[in-house]
C-alpha cells in the first residue's frame, strides 16, 4: 500500500471507527458520475468539478461508497497522456444516509493533457471495488490573430487568420442571406463551413482592410489584428464593432489544440447605455445589460424572476444600437453582457467537442420590427392561433369530474361572462394520459389504440360521458383543451396507486420498438430522480414512427370525443450529454430542443385533424413560435409575479414569440385578493391570450380563479361585474386582436410590444417595462403595484386619446392616471383606427356574448391625426381591407375611405358635431340610427360621430364636413378652486366644471395645435349673468373672453377668442382674475382653425 493510500485509510478509520461496530466489513460499491446530469443549476455529490476542466483549473473528483463502514480507503489511479501517475488518496467529506462521500483533488493541468482515471475503494485493504475508467481532455482559450488571406466564393467570403496558439488555421465565413443582414460562421480548425447567401455584394481589398459591401451594410475587417466593424450602407455610420483584441479577445475558442474544440465565442464593443433585450421569456428585467444570460430551458416552479430561470429560452437579442443577433443551434450558450468588462458584450456556445465545430450566428440590422421580421423569416413565422383562442380561457386543476365541468359551464351563463375555451388538467388516469379517469376497458396490446366505444364509464365515477360533455361545451361556444405530459410515468403512489395494464403494455412496446430516448449505454433514458416525473422514460419525438404511435393513442379524443387541442405541459426533461435520440442528436442539443420536438409533434397532429384547433405550451427555444401559444408557467399569486409576467410576455414577444399568456392573478400560493385579481384581469384583457388557472387538485375550499369564486372567497361584490366588463371588452377587441395576431403571423412583430421595441427613437420610453403598445394602436399601462390607485404613464410624441373617455394628452411626457379597480390606463395613438365588435348600443364593455364567427356591430373607431391607414383582416372574406382616414382641420373635414366589406359596419370618428356627412342622412338619436340601415349620429358624451354603412362590394368615401378636433373636456383638465358636476343637462363628455365663480379660480387645458397659425379657442359654457374671463396661452395673457348671459343653466353657449399658436403642445388657461366677473359652468374647449 502506498503512503497516499495509507493516509486515506488512517483518515477513514479515525472518522468511521465509531460509526459501525461489526466483526467483518464489506463494501457494496463505489460510484462516480463525472458530469452528473449536466444540470446548469445544480451538481451531484459524485461529480467531477469542473465537469470539463480547462488549463490551470484544479480538478476535484467526488465519489461515494456504501454502506458506511470503518476502515474504508478511497483512491484514484490515473494516467496523464498515457503515463501512469502516483495514485491519489481521497479525503472523507461527509456521510449521508447509507453512504460515505469522498473527494480527491487533482491538477491543475495544461492544455492538451489527456487524463484517464479510475476511482477505487476497499475496506481494510480487502474487497476492492472500482468504477471507471473516466477521462477528460484539458482545453484552454485561443484567439484569432492577423488576417492571412481570403477567398470570395461568390455566395460567401472565407477569411483566414492566424491562431494565437499556433494549432489551427482558423477561417471565418461571411454570407449575406439578404442584402440587409449577414451570417457569420467561425471555424477554429478551418473545417465545417457550410453557409452561403446571395451574390449581391462586393469585396474590396486593401493593405489594412478587407471590405464586404451591400447596398444596406458594409463590413470592414481590420487585418492586423483581425477585427470586424459593421456599418450602414453609407459605409460611415457605425452600427457596432467587435471588441478590441488589444484589451480582450473578440473571437476565441476552447480547445486542446489537436482534436477537441469545446466552446467558441465572439465579443463586441458595448458602449454605455446600450440595451440588450429578448432572449426568450425573461422575468427579471427587459434590459439584460449587466447580467449573464443563460440559454437554458428549465422547469422553474415559482420565483422565475429571482432565480433568473426560464421555460422559454431563445438565443436571440435586440440591441438598442440598431442590430440583433441570433445564435443558431440549441446547445447551451451564455451571453456575457458587460459583466466581464463594462464595455464588452459577447456570447459563448458549447460545441459538443468536435474538431469541425463552428459558431454560427445571424446579424440583423434595422429597427426592432425589421429585425424580428428578418429573424422569424429565418427561424419560422409564428403560427396564427384560431380565432376563438383570443377570447377568455378558463381552467382550474380541481375540475376533475364531469359534474364540476358542467357546473362551471353553467356558471358562465348564469353570470353572463363570455368565455371561449376551457382547459381540463385532471381528466386522465394519470398514467397513460389518454384514458379518462375511472373508465373501464380491456387493455390492448401496446401496438394498438383505444376507441371511445372501448371505454365504459361506471355510475359514480368522475366522468360519465365525456363526449356529451364536450358537445355541451361546444353548444355554448366554448372549446375544450386537455392536459398532456410527455412521459412514460414510472412512479405510482395514490394517483393512481398502481400502473394500469394499458400503461404497462405501452411502456413495454415503446421500449421494444426504440420509441424512447436512450441513455449513453443504449438503455432507456430516465428523467433524473428529483425532477418532475423523475425516473420516467420519455418518448422520442425525433422519431417519426415513435411520434405517430404516441399520437395515435389520442385519435379517439379528437376524432370521437371532439376535443379542440391539448395543453402541452412539461418537456424540460432532458439532462445529460449522453442521452441519445433517433435523429442522431444527443442530450446536450436536445435539452433545449426537446420541448420543440414535443410541441411540434402535437401541433402537427392537432392541425392535421382539426385545423381550427391549437396547443397551449410552456417550454421551448428558437422556432417555438411556429407551433404554439405559450403561457408563463407556474407563478405565485402576488404583485411581484404579476410584474414578472408582464416582462416575460414582452421579452418573449421581442424574441419572435407573439402569442403568450399567464395565469392571471397567479397559479399558486396565497389565494389572490380582489385587488390583484382585478388588476390582473384588466391587464390580461389587453394581452395576446387571456386565461386563468389554479394549482391545487383537491382543495378543501375551492382555489379556482373564476370570477364567481374569487368574489365568494374575497367578499368583494365588485369582482364579478368588473371581470364581466373586461371579458366583454376582450370580446369587443376580437376584430382588432385577430387582425394584429394575423399581422404577427406574417412579420413576427409581437402583439405586446415593449416600449423600446415600439418607440426605438424615444430613449425615455425604453425604461418603462410595465407598459406597452398592444398591437399597433393601443398603449396599455396596467397598474401592477399593490395598493396603487394611479400610475405615471409615459406617452411618446403626439396627441393620445384615452380609450374610455376620450380625454387627451400630448406627449412626449408623463401623465398621472388615476384608476380604480374597474379600469386600466389605455390610450389610442394619434391617428389610430381601431376595429371593434360592439353591441347594439355601441357600448365598450357592454354585454356582447362569446361568438367570434359574427359581429354584432363591426365598428371602426377613428382618432384622426393627419393621414393614417389600418389594414383590417376580414376573416369572413379571408381578405385584408385597408381603411384610411385623412383630416384637414383647416378645411374642417375628415375623410374616411372605407373598403368593400361583407357586413354592415359603423365608423366612430372623434370630432365635433358635423354640419353634414357626405352621402349619409343625419339621425336624431342612437335609437334612430339603430333602426336605420344607414345614416349618421353624433354622440355628445363620447364626441364620436357614428356613420353606419351597409355591406358593400365596393369601397366608399365618407366625408365629415364642418368638423374640428373633438373638444377638450373640462372634467379632464386641471381645475383650481373648481369642481365637476353633472346636475345640468346638455353637457358633452362625462360632466362639466362647476363652482367657477370666485377670483383665483381657473381651468387649465393641455392642447395640441396640429399646425402653426391662427386658431380659435372656443369655450362652451353656461351662465345666467354676463361674465368675463382672462385667457392665458402658455402662461401669457392672450385676451379677455366675454361670456354673454344665457336663459338658464341648462342652456350652453360658445365664446371664442382668436390667437396665434405654433405647431405642438400648449397650455390654455381660462382664469377668473380680479378684473373678471360672473360665475360660469364650463363644458369644454375646442381648438379650431378659423
Amino acid at each position: 500500500m502506498s503512503w497516499l493510500r495509507s493516509v486515506a485509510v488512517v483518515t477513514a478509520v479515525v472518522l468511521l471507527a465509531s460509526l459501525v461496530t461489526a466483526p467483518a466489513y464489506a463494501l457494496d460499491g463505489v460510484h462516480h458520475n463525472p458530469t452528473g446530469i449536466d444540470d446548469l443549476y445544480s451538481s451531484e455529490p459524485t461529480e467531477r468539478l469542473p465537469r470539463d476542466p480547462m488549463a490551470g483549473e484544479p480538478v476535484r473528483i467526488n465519489a461515494t461508497t456504501w454502506p458506511i463502514e470503518p476502515g474504508q480507503s478511497v483512491w484514484v489511479t490515473w494516467t496523464r497522456n498515457g503515463a501512469a501517475q502516483t495514485p491519489v488518496g481521497a479525503a472523507w467529506d461527509h456521510n449521508s444516509g447509507n453512504n460515505s462521500y469522498w473527494r480527491i483533488d487533482l491538477g491543475p493541468f495544461v492544455r492538451g493533457d489527456k487524463i484517464s482515471y479510475t476511482v477505487n475503494a476497499d475496506v481494510n485493504g480487502g474487497g476492492q471495488r472500482s468504477t471507471g475508467p473516466f477521462a477528460f481532455t484539458v482545453t484552454s482559450w485561443s484567439t484569432v490573430t492577423n488576417v492571412t488571406g481570403y477567398v470570395n466564393n461568390g455566395t460567401s467570403v472565407d477569411v483566414t487568420t492566424g491562431d494565437s496558439a499556433g494549432s489551427f488555421t482558423p477561417k471565418i465565413r461571411f454570407a449575406f442571406p439578404a442584402l440587409d443582414r449577414f451570417r457569420t460562421q467561425i471555424a477554429p480548425s478551418g473545417s465545417g463551413l457550410n453557409i452561403s447567401g446571395v451574390s449581391g455584394y462586393t469585396v474590396t481589398n486593401s493593405a489594412s482592410t478587407l471590405t464586404l459591401s451591400t447596398s444596406s451594410l458594409v463590413l470592414k475587417i481590420q487585418k492586423s489584428p483581425y477585427r470586424l466593424s459593421v456599418y450602414k450602407g453609407d459605409g460611415t455610420t457605425l452600427i457596432t464593432r467587435q471588441y478590441d483584441p488589444a484589451t480582450f479577445r473578440n473571437i476565441g475558442w476552447a480547445s486542446d489544440g489537436a482534436t477537441t474544440i469545446t466552446k467558441i465565442e465572439d465579443h463586441f464593443l458595448s458602449p454605455p447605455g446600450e440595451r440588450f433585450e429578448g432572449f426568450g421569456e425573461r422575468y427579471d428585467r427587459l434590459d439584460q445589460r449587466g447580467t449573464d444570460v443563460h440559454n437554458y430551458v428549465y422547469n422553474q416552479y415559482r420565483d422565475q424572476g429571482a432565480t433568473r430561470r426560464t421555460y422559454l429560452s431563445v438565443p436571440f437579442f435586440l440591441n438598442s444600437a440598431g442590430y440583433g443577433v441570433h445564435v443558431t443551434g440549441t446547445r447551451y450558450a451564455i451571453f456575457n453582457l458587460n459583466t466581464h468588462l463594462s464595455d464588452l458584450a459577447g456570447f459563448t456556445v458549447d460545441t459538443g467537442g468536435g474538431l469541425n465545430s463552428t459558431l454560427d450566428y445571424h446579424f440583423f440590422a434595422g429597427t426592432p420590427a425589421e429585425i424580428v421580421d428578418d429573424y422569424t423569416a429565418v427561424t419560422g413565422r409564428p403560427q396564427l392561433p384560431p380565432k376563438w383562442a383570443f377570447g377568455v380561457w378558463m381552467s382550474a386543476n380541481e375540475w376533475n369530474t364531469q359534474a364540476e365541468v358542467n357546473a362551471e359551464l353553467a356558471n358562465v351563463e348564469t353570470y353572463q361572462i363570455p368565455h371561449t375555451a376551457m382547459v381540463l388538467e385532471q381528466w386522465s388516469d394519470e398514467a397513460t394520459f389518454y384514458v379518462w379517469h375511472g373508465a373501464t376497458y380491456t387493455a390492448k396490446p401496446g401496438s394498438g389504440k383505444l376507441a371511445y366505444g372501448d371505454l365504459t364509464f361506471p355510475p359514480g365515477t368522475a366522468w360519465q360521458d365525456p363526449k356529451a360533455m364536450v358537445a355541451n361545451a361546444h353548444s355554448k361556444g366554448i372549446k375544450m383543451i386537455l392536459w398532456q405530459i410527455p412521459v412514460f410515468k414510472e412512479n405510482f403512489d395514490t394517483n393512481p396507486p398502481a400502473a394500469p395494464q394499458q400503461h404497462l403494455n405501452d411502456k413495454a412496446y415503446a421500449q421494444a420498438q426504440g420509441y424512447v430516448a436512450r441513455n449513453a449505454t443504449n438503455g432507456p433514458y430516465r428523467i433524473p430522480t428529483g425532477q418532475w416525473f423523475g425516473d420516467s422514460m420519455i418518448p422520442d419525438f425525433t422519431s417519426t414512427a415513435a411520434t405517430n404511435w404516441w399520437m395515435s393513442k389520442r385519435d379517439y379524443l379528437m376524432d370521437e370525443v371532439g376535443v379542440d387541442g391539448f395543453k402541452t405541459d412539461g418537456s424540460e426533461a432532458v439532462f445529460g450529454r449522453g442521452v441519445q435520440f433517433a435523429d442522431g442528436r444527443k442530450g446536450d442539443e436536445l435539452h433545449n430542443a426537446y420541448p420543440n420536438s414535443y410541441t411540434g409533434a402535437y401541433n402537427a397532429y392537432v392541425k392535421g385533424r382539426k385545423p381550427a384547433g391549437t396547443i397551449f405550451s410552456r417550454a421551448g427555444t428558437t422556432g417555438a413560435q411556429t407551433t404554439s401559444i405559450y403561457w408563463a408557467g407556474d407563478q405565485n399569486s402576488s404583485f411581484s409575479a404579476f410584474q414578472e409576467a408582464v416582462r416575460a410576455q414582452l421579452s418573449a414577444g421581442q424574441s419572435g414569440v407573439p402569442y403568450t399568456a399567464w395565469d392571471l392573478a397567479g397559479f399558486t400560493g396565497d389565494f389572490p385578493g380582489a385587488e390583484l385579481y382585478l388588476r390582473s384581469t384588466a391587464q390580461a384583457a389587453f394581452s395576446p391570450i387571456m386565461q386563468y388557472h389554479s394549482e391545487k387538485a383537491n382543495p378543501g375550499v375551492s382555489e379556482a380563479r373564476t370570477p364567481w369564486n374569487v368574489q365568494a372567497r374575497t367578499g368583494d361584490t365588485g369582482v364579478v361585474p368588473t371581470f364581466r366588463k373586461f371579458a366583454n371588452v376582450r370580446m369587443n377587441l376580437i376584430p382588432y386582436l385577430y387582425t394584429e395576431a394575423r399581422a404577427a403571423s406574417t412579420t413576427g412583430v409581437p402583439m405586446m410590444r415593449a416600449m423600446s421595441f415600439a418607440f426605438p427613437g424615444d430613449a425615455a420610453a425604453a425604461g418603462h417595462d410595465q407598459q406597452y403598445l398592444f398591437g399597433s394602436q393601443l398603449l396599455v399601462a396596467p397598474i401592477t403595484a399593490q395598493g396603487a390607485t394611479s400610475k405615471n404613464v409615459y406617452l411618446p410624441a403626439g396627441e393620445w386619446y384615452d380609450l374610455w373617455n376620450g380625454g387627451r394628452f400630448t406627449g412626449p411626457g408623463t401623465k398621472t392616471y388615476h384608476a380604480g379597480l374597474d379600469t386600466i390606463p389605455v390610450h389610442a395613438r394619434p391617428g389610430a383606427i381601431l376595429p371593434l365588435n360592439l353591441n347594439a348600443d355601441y357600448q365598450l364593455g357592454g354585454a356582447i356574448g362569446n361568438s367570434v364567427d359574427t359581429y354584432q356591430n363591426l365598428t371602426f373607431r377613428i382618432y384622426p391625426a393627419g393621414s393614417t391607414s389600418y389594414a383590417y383582416f376580414e376573416d369572413a372574406a379571408n381578405a385584408t381591407r385597408t381603411i384610411t382616414s385623412a383630416e384637414s382641420w383647416a378645411a374642417h373635414t375628415v375623410t374616411v375611405t372605407v373598403p368593400a366589406l361583407t357586413t354592415t359596419s359603423t365608423l366612430q370618428v372623434a370630432s365635433t358635431k358635423p354640419g353634414s356627412v357626405t352621402g349619409a342622412t343625419a339621425r336624431a338619436s342612437l335609437a334612430a340610427l339603430k333602426a336605420a340601415a344607414e345614416g349618421w349620429w353624433w354622440d355628445p358624451v363620447q364626441q364620436l360621430t357614428h356613420v353606419k354603412l351597409a355591406a358593400s362590394a365596393s369601397g366608399r368615401t365618407v366625408t365629415l364636413n364642418g368638423v374640428d378636433k373633438a373638444a377638450y373636456e373640462s372634467e379632464f383638465a386641471t381645475g383650481t378652486g373648481t369642481t365637476t358636476n353633472t346636475d345640468h343637462a346638455g353637457y358633452t363628455g362625462t360632466g362639466f366644471t362647476d363652482g367657477f365663480a370666485t377670483s383665483g379660480d381657473a381651468v387649465t387645458f393641455a392642447v395640441k395645435a396640429d399646425a402653426a397659425g391662427s386658431h380659435q379657442l372656443r369655450f362652451r359654457y353656461s351662465t345666467t349673468v354676463a361674465a368675463t374671463r382672462t385667457i392665458y396661452v402658455d402662461g401669457v395673457a392672450a385676451g379677455t373672453l366675454s361670456l354673454p348671459a344665457l336663459p338658464d343653466w341648462d342652456t350652453w353657449g360658445t365664446a371664442t377668442l382668436t390667437t396665434s399658436l405654433t405647431a405642438g403642445a400648449h397650455t390654455v388657461k381660462i382664469a377668473y382674475d380680479a378684473s373678471n366677473t360672473g360665475g360660469i359652468n364650463l363644458d369644454n374647449l375646442v381648438v379650431a382653425r378659423p
